[in-house]
């Protein structure tokens, strides 16, 4: 595939996701708040259910109420993940190798961030906050650490299937 049309298609996959992450952003605070929890109650029932746990409807909606907010944490980490990964790939389509592409796409994901939690402040029942910027852009990192080890296993699979059978 030549360069110019990777850049294109990556390129326009990193818009595409930011878009993603902006209309989660742009969901008011109340439906934001019905769709994580009613994930998190989907997975506290289903493991109700599959444990035979047998918990009251009190304790299944204290179970809702802890999932939720590391539901929502993880739910900011994975997006950016996602993103990092797609920035990195932008970035690899240029040419770029080692810290020339994890670094501008790890700035990328955070500048990013920083955009998406301003966003916020004008959705109703929405906030800004700097510890959403971290999260984020630990998750930006976490998706560009992925990135880089799966490189790393792939090369070295190559390298090892470049090489004849050495018998001793």
């Amino acid at each position: 595939m030549k360069i110019r049309r990777k850049q294109r298609i990556t390129g326009f996959l990193v818009i595409v996701w930011m878009s993603v992450i902006f209309a989660f952003s742009a969901q008011p605070g109340a439906e934001s708040g019905r769709v994580s929890g009613g994930v998190a109650y989907r997975i506290i029932s289903t493991t109700n259910r599959i444990f035979g746990m047998e918990l009251s409807v009190s304790e299944l909606l204290r179970g809702v109420q802890i999932l939720d907010y590391p539901l929502r944490k993880g739910a900011h980490m994975t997006e950016y993940a996602i993103l990092g990964a797609l920035t990195a790939a932008f970035f690899a389509s240029m040419g770029r190798d080692g810290k020339r592409r994890y670094v501008p796409a790890l700035l990328t994901a955070a500048a990013y961030a920083v955009t998406d939690e301003i966003h916020q402040l004008f959705v109703p029942g929405r906030t800004g906050k700097l510890s959403d910027v971290c999260i984020d852009t630990v998750g930006a990192a976490v998706g560009l650490l992925g990135v880089y080890l799966l490189g790393k296993i792939v090369r070295k699979h190559c390298e090892k299937r470049r090489r004849p059978l050495q018998y001793k």
